[in-house]
C-alpha cells in the first residue's frame, strides 16, 4: 500500500465579490429611510459627533419657506386636497382649544377606526338578526382595500345562508355604508359607488366607467368622439372621478397611526405638465464644523476625531445621493404615469421596479429602497409610492396593458354573454388574444376569480335556475 502524500500547496484563484465599504453601507441605510426616520437619524449623528453643526443661515431659510408653502401650494392644482386638509387640522385644532384639557394625542387614541364604524353602522340600523350577523361577516372579511374579494358561497356555507342572500346583503347594506365605495368587488364598482348625484360630471362619469373604460387613457377628443359627448363634458368627468378613493379601506384594521411626510411633491401645471420637487428638511443644513477645521489632534483625539470626519463625510455624501435618487425617480414617474396623476387610477399604466431601474440607471434593488414604505403628495392627495406600480401583460404589437384594463375587457365580456351560453375560460383567453393581448386560459381564470366572478359551470347552472323559478 503506498503511503499518503501529505503536504503544503499554493494556489491561486480568481473570482469576484461584492463588498460593501462603510461609505456604501451607510448610503444604502439612508436610501431606505424614510424622512422621519432620517431626521432621528440625524439628530443622533448631530449628539455623537462633534464635526458636525447646522448651518443656522439655511435652517432659517427653511423655516421661512416652510411658513410660506401654504400660500405657494394655493396655486397649484392640489388646492382641493390642501383646502380638505387644512379643514380637518383647523377643525382639530379648534377643538382642542375649546376643551383645553384634551392633548393631540389623547384625540388620536380615542378617534374611532373604520372597523368599528361599520360594525357601529350595521347595529344602528333596523334589520333582521340573520342580515344583521351577515352584515358583520361581511365586514369582518374585507380586504385591507376595503374590497369584497371573497367567494360569496364560501361565505354563504360558513354561516348556513344561500349565496344569493350574501350578495343581496352586500349590495343592500354594506354598499350603502360610509365611506362611500366599502364592500365593491372590483375597482370599477368602487368608484360607481361614490358617483351620487344627477349633475353632468357624475353622470358622464358614469357613464365611462359601465361602458368606455378601456379607453379612458385616451385623449379627451377621441374619448368624446366615442362616448358621443362634447370635450368639456370629458374634462369634467376627468376631474370629478380623480377625486375618488379608489382605496376606502384605510383604517380597517385598526392600526396604530403613522405620521408620514411626502419625500416627492408631484404638482399639475396649467399647461398639463407635472412638475416634481423633493421638499425641504431640516437635514439639508447639515455640514462640517469649521471649529476644528484647523486644529491639530494629538494622542488618542487624533483616530476618534479621524473616524468623525470620515463619518461626516460619508453622511453628506449619503445625504446628497439620496436626494439625487428621490429626483431621478421622481421625474420618471411624473412622465411614466402622468395620466395616473392627472385622471387617477384608471390612468395608471404598467410599471415594475425593473423598468425604472433601466431608465434611471439603477439597479432594482435601489428603486426598492426609495419606494419602499415611502409616500408622495399629488394631485389626488398623499399616496404610498408602491402605487406607482402595476403590473401589466404583453400585446401583439411589443406593447404593454395594464392587468386593471384587461380584467375590465374581462368583466365586460362576462357580463354581456349570450344567457343561458356562458363562455368558457379558454373562449376568453382566445378572444383576448384575438385583440393583440397574450394571455393564457389560467391567467384569465385567476383575474375572473380576483374579479369575484363565478366560472362558467356555475354561470350555466344560475341561469337555469332563473329560468325554472321563471316557468313556476
Amino acid at each position: 500500500m503506498a503511503g499518503a502524500n501529505l503536504g503544503h500547496r499554493l494556489s491561486q484563484k480568481l473570482g469576484q465579490r461584492l463588498a460593501l465599504t462603510p461609505q456604501l453601507t451607510q448610503s444604502l441605510k439612508v436610501l431606505a429611510m424614510s424622512s422621519m426616520e432620517l431626521e432621528a437619524y440625524i439628530d443622533e449623528c448631530l449628539e455623537s459627533n462633534p464635526l458636525l453643526e447646522v448651518d443656522p443661515n439655511i435652517q432659517q431659510r427653511d423655516l421661512a419657506a416652510e411658513k410660506n408653502q401654504p400660500e405657494a401650494n394655493a396655486s397649484t392644482a392640489d388646492t382641493e386636497w390642501k383646502q380638505e386638509g387644512d379643514e380637518r387640522w383647523e377643525s382639530m385644532y379648534a377643538n382642542t382649544r375649546r376643551e383645553g384639557t384634551e392633548n393631540l394625542e389623547e384625540q388620536w387614541t380615542n378617534e374611532q377606526s373604520l372597523g368599528e364604524s361599520l360594525h357601529e353602522q350595521i347595529n344602528q340600523q333596523p334589520m333582521q338578526d340573520v342580515e344583521r350577523a351577515l352584515g358583520h361577516a361581511l365586514i369582518d372579511s374585507l380586504d385591507d382595500d376595503g374590497y369584497f374579494r371573497s367567494d360569496p358561497q364560501e361565505l354563504a356555507d360558513a354561516l348556513d345562508v344561500s349565496a344569493e342572500q350574501v350578495t343581496q346583503c352586500l349590495e343592500r347594506i354594506v354598499h350603502e355604508l360610509e365611506p362611500a365605495g366599502i364592500g365593491a368587488r372590483d375597482l370599477t364598482e368602487c368608484l360607481l359607488l361614490q358617483l351620487v348625484g344627477v349633475d353632468v360630471a357624475t353622470r358622464v362619469s358614469r357613464r365611462l366607467l359601465l361602458h368606455f373604460t378601456e379607453y379612458l387613457t385616451d385623449e379627451d377628443e377621441k374619448l368624446a368622439e366615442k362616448a358621443a359627448c362634447s370635450i368639456d363634458d370629458i374634462g369634467l368627468a376627468r376631474q370629478r372621478m380623480s377625486h375618488l378613493d379608489p382605496f376606502p379601506g384605510h383604517g380597517l384594521r385598526e392600526e396604530p397611526n403613522i405620521y408620514v411626510r411626502p419625500e416627492i411633491i408631484f404638482r399639475s401645471l396649467n399647461n398639463g405638465d407635472i412638475e416634481v420637487e423633493i421638499p425641504q428638511s431640516g437635514w439639508r443644513g447639515i455640514r462640517m464644523s469649521k471649529q476644528w477645521k484647523e486644529h491639530t489632534w494629538k494622542g488618542p483625539d487624533r483616530e476618534f476625531m479621524t473616524h468623525a470626519s470620515q463619518e461626516a463625510k460619508w453622511l453628506m455624501y449619503a445625504l446628497d445621493q439620496r436626494s439625487e435618487t428621490l429626483k431621478k425617480v421622481g421625474l420618471y414617474l411624473a412622465k411614466c404615469q402622468r395620466n395616473f396623476l392627472c385622471h387617477g387610477i384608471l390612468g395608471l399604466k404598467p410599471l415594475t421596479l425593473q423598468n425604472v431601474a433601466e431608465k434611471v440607471g439603477l439597479h432594482e434593488s435601489t428603486i426598492s429602497r426609495v419606494t419602499h414604505g415611502k409616500y408622495a403628495q399629488t394631485p389626488l392627495g398623499l399616496i404610498e409610492l408602491r402605487r406607482f406600480f402595476s403590473s401589466g401583460l404583453p400585446t401583439r404589437g411589443g406593447g404593454m396593458i395594464s392587468v386593471y384594463r384587461v380584467q375590465q375587457r374581462l368583466k365586460t365580456l362576462i357580463q354581456f354573454e349570450p344567457i343561458g351560453k356562458p363562455i368558457s375560460d379558454q373562449a376568453i383567453a382566445d378572444r383576448l388574444v384575438s385583440e393583440g393581448i397574450e394571455i393564457a386560459r389560467r391567467t384569465v381564470a385567476k383575474y375572473r376569480e380576483q374579479l369575484g366572478l363565478p366560472p362558467s359551470s356555475q354561470r350555466r347552472r344560475a341561469s337555469q335556475a332563473r329560468k325554472s323559478q321563471v316557468r313556476r
